[in-house]
């Protein structure tokens, strides 16, 4: 029954962009998760279990785990319905920053280039890089009329985040959205 239940409320949610809705049935509850549509690069596998678990659309290099691969990837949307997401993509950015260098206080956040989505919109890109011990990351944000995203790839050592960053800006270019940014 909840599954039944889970899909006519897929069915029924309105799409503003690529945004996967999912409705995971549990046993006393109904789990919604809103991921943005991407493709996995290359080399690059999705990890369903890992994604459930987590709330968020996860991958991990081809042949590794989500437990000790050098480096993984997720996209995450946000969904702030009725909400300002021009101020709230403001608050994402400035909250994910401060909890970073709550976990790793000597790390330095600085914003970078910017990488492009599927359709040519420009997200605004940050790197964080830990001064002795955490994770090296790079982080795109971008905003949909009801949702704030975050694009990332996270890695063990900076040999890994720039071995695989070429795939991240290719994750990041399989999203397209469908309304104005």
């Amino acid at each position: 029954m909840w599954r039944r239940i889970g899909l006519c409320l897929l069915m029924c949610m309105l799409a503003h962009a690529e945004i996967e809705k999912i409705a995971d049935p549990r046993e006393r509850e109904m789990v919604f998760m809103w991921w943005p549509k991407v493709a996995p690069p290359a080399d690059w596998v999705h990890d369903r279990d890992v994604s459930y678990e987590n709330h968020i659309n996860m991958f991990v290099p081809k042949g590794e785990n989500f437990a000790d691969s050098p480096a993984i990837m997720y996209a995450r949307a946000v969904l702030f319905d009725g909400g300002d997401t021009v101020k709230e993509l403001e608050r994402a950015i400035r909250d994910d920053h401060a909890g970073f260098l709550q976990r790793f206080p000597e790390s330095k956040v600085a914003e970078v280039e910017a990488v492009k989505t599927g359709d040519g919109t420009k997200l605004r890109t940050f790197s964080f890089t830990p001064q002795s011990k955490g994770q090296w990351e790079l982080v795109a944000y971008g905003r949909e009329p009801s949702y704030v995203l975050f694009f990332c790839i996270s890695a063990n050592t900076r040999e890994a985040l720039e071995k695989h960053r070429a795939a991240f800006v290719t994750m990041v270019a399989s999203y397209t959205s469908h309304d104005e940014p």
